[in-house]
């Protein structure tokens, strides 16, 4: 036996039907000095703020929202929730507001929020907390609704006096409500 036998008889299926080009893999590290990088960086005027009305008195509105934690020498409540939660209250005050309470099941089901269970222990708590409340659906008592309890009524109070007061600063500044998108 030849040792080119040999060496087939050891070798994978792949390697007997022949082996294709290979292809040099792309080099690692810094690229040659005379090459340009494949994508530009942006300059960094673009990555600053915009300063448009709109901005600037969302940017006002979290600054108020911020100052009135530190007034109250401690985070402020809304502090307790974390994003998810906020949102969750939110949309359960919007609506409540509009005349269509949530039920628990419609709460659940908000998957852009998470999981049921996890949505199921933020309602229980936004609850525990009393940032919201259930009432039960006259004639079944199986269907509970979400309306906001009274520190989510707080919450909600707080951040509306804080947008006006952002907004009455912006107009004291000289901007019009025209110029806020209010128009």
């Amino acid at each position: 036996m030849n040792e080119n036998n040999a060496n087939k008889d050891n070798a994978s299926p792949t390697e007997m039907a022949g082996s294709a080009p290979t292809v040099a893999a792309p080099r690692r590290g810094r690229p040659p000095k005379n090459s340009k990088p494949a994508v530009e960086p942006e300059p960094i005027a673009k990555l600053l703020p915009p300063n448009t009305p709109n901005f600037n008195a969302y940017i006002r509105f979290l600054g108020a929202v911020a100052a009135a934690a530190d007034k109250k020498g401690r985070r402020d409540d809304s502090a307790l929730l974390d994003p998810n939660e906020k949102a969750l209250l939110e949309i359960v005050a919007l609506r409540w507001a509009n005349g269509a309470p949530m039920t628990v099941r419609q709460a659940i089901a908000l998957a852009y929020l998470g999981s049921p269970a996890t949505l199921h222990k933020r309602l229980m708590r936004l609850r525990k907390r009393k940032y919201l409340q259930l009432q039960s659906v006259s004639g079944d008592k199986r269907v509970k609704q979400l309306v906001p309890g009274t520190m989510g009524m707080d919450y909600l109070e707080e951040n509306g006096r804080l947008m006006l007061n952002s907004r009455h600063a912006i107009k004291r500044a000289g901007k019009s409500s025209d110029e806020l998108g209010q128009g």
